[in-house]
């Protein structure tokens, strides 16, 4: 490939960024990162780079090579350093676990992290991810940019082959250093490079980029899928923000899947793959009608309650904080276990049937002012009058009828006046604290997390 061919393919991945103030460069010393440090020395300004070096302490040699990047960078007029990393073993994934996170650390919100990943890498990467069972997302390979901590990360080679790069190098007159550990089969991925990917290369030249294209074309299904999943979350997105089991089953199952996957995979940040979607129907979804299952995912856990899905995190399951003194304004209040919200209306107030069951969330009643109104959690064996009722009524029976999960319930704000209840945000007003016909009020509303 001509320098300047492969030059101008690095700037052109790089345009449209202009908002980076510091470009780092994950610098291993190796032939893809030394081509990256080279093309950016001619593109960028040395004063807005950094080299980023991961010591994993792996290889005998891992000093040597830290110090090897060093001198380099001095070479290059960049500066450079270097992170030591203690992976939990020798894997593959326990050294890449411990290198992003890293990365990660050492980002900002205008930082861009430049990765050397080649085509070659993208092929191996479809491939292992083909072996593993992966859907559409994992098949499409790893993605040209994505966010990484406060920063986001950018892979300019993914369209440059391996002997490109290598050809450019020598041509440059460039140094790198090799490891040898990229020559032990034994590692799953130099397995499919010098088993798998060096046959196919000989017996198809240029497979590396045919693979490319349908990786876009798998990208381009997992963002159809993503869309699908978005609007049938909107259609069955219950008011607690769980999913609404009647409206979930009456999708296909592939829409169910598709849709568990998505949610799940975006409120936990968890690998959902068919083994655990499985479990999720057999063990949740199809448990007798009478039952509340549970299923960890991640540092979450799945529950069903009256048919319909929730997601807890970990602190959502212990005891929920007390609360302190909040003062009520308008606005949206964050709390722990979700967020406040306080409207103020005009012309609020409306009559209420007796005996009528208002309907949960902020188009029921308005609260008829704020002052002296405060916030805690609920006590044993408390009662109120919604707005409308008969007689007072165990809370725990009220929080029953109107369909709140168990575990939802003692981290649901209340909002009182001394000891007394006068509102249950996004559910009812009790009798006596509503704004009247043509009086101002404050709807309050409360969203779980």
């Amino acid at each position: 490939m001509p320098a300047d061919a492969l030059l101008h393919a690095f700037e052109r991945q790089l345009a449209g960024h202009g908002d980076v103030q510091r470009w780092l460069i994950a610098f291993s010393g190796g032939l893809d990162s030394r081509v990256l440090a080279e093309l950016a020395t001619r593109v960028l300004d040395p004063s807005c780079l950094l080299l980023l070096h991961v010591n994993h302490h792996l290889q005998a040699e891992s000093d040597a090579w830290a110090a090897h990047c060093v001198a380099q960078a001095s070479l290059l007029g960049l500066a450079i350093k270097v992170v030591d990393v203690a992976p939990v073993s020798a894997s593959e994934a326990d050294a890449r676990e411990a290198r992003y996170e890293a990365f990660a650390q050492e980002l900002r919100s205008d930082d861009m992290l430049l990765l050397g990943h080649h085509a070659d890498d993208q092929a191996e990467t479809m491939l292992l991810r083909l072996i593993r069972g992966a859907g559409p997302k994992g098949l499409a390979g790893m993605p040209r940019q994505r966010t990484l901590g406060a920063g986001r990360l950018l892979r300019p080679l993914l369209e440059i082959t391996r002997d490109e790069l290598q050809a450019w190098a020598r041509d440059q007159g460039l140094g790198w250093v090799d490891d040898p550990s990229n020559s032990a089969v034994d590692y799953d991925r130099n397995y499919v490079r010098h088993r798998v990917m060096a046959p196919l290369i000989e017996r198809w030249p240029g497979v590396q980029a045919r693979m490319a294209l349908s990786g876009a074309l798998l990208d381009e299904t997992a963002g159809l899928l993503a869309d699908v999943a978005r609007d049938d979350f909107r259609a069955c997105r219950g008011p607690q923000g769980g999913l609404m089991g009647a409206a979930l089953g009456g999708l296909s199952q592939a829409r169910q899947r598709n849709l568990l996957r998505h949610w799940l995979a975006e409120r936990t940040g968890a690998t959902i793959n068919g083994p655990l979607l499985t479990r999720i129907e057999q063990d949740v979804l199809q448990a007798g009608r009478d039952r509340q299952p549970q299923l960890r995912v991640g540092a979450h856990w799945l529950r069903r309650y009256r048919g319909d899905l929730y997601l807890l995190s970990e602190h959502q399951v212990t005891a929920a904080e007390a609360l302190v003194s909040i003062e009520l304004v308008p606005g949206e209040i964050t709390l722990l276990h979700g967020c406040l919200s306080v409207v103020q209306a005009a012309n609020a107030g409306r009559p209420v049937a007796p005996g009528a069951i208002v309907s949960a969330g902020m188009a029921s009643l308005a609260l008829r002012a704020l002052e002296g109104i405060g916030l805690r959690y609920r006590r044993e064996g408390e009662r109120c009058r919604p707005a409308g009722r008969r007689g007072s009524h165990p809370l725990k029976k009220l929080f029953q009828e109107y369909g709140v999960p168990p575990w939802l319930r003692d981290a649901w704000p209340l909002l009182v006046c001394g000891d007394e209840i006068v509102a249950v945000p996004g559910l009812w007003v009790c009798e006596g604290w509503q704004a009247v016909s043509g009086d101002d009020g404050y709807f309050v509303d409360w969203h779980p997390a």
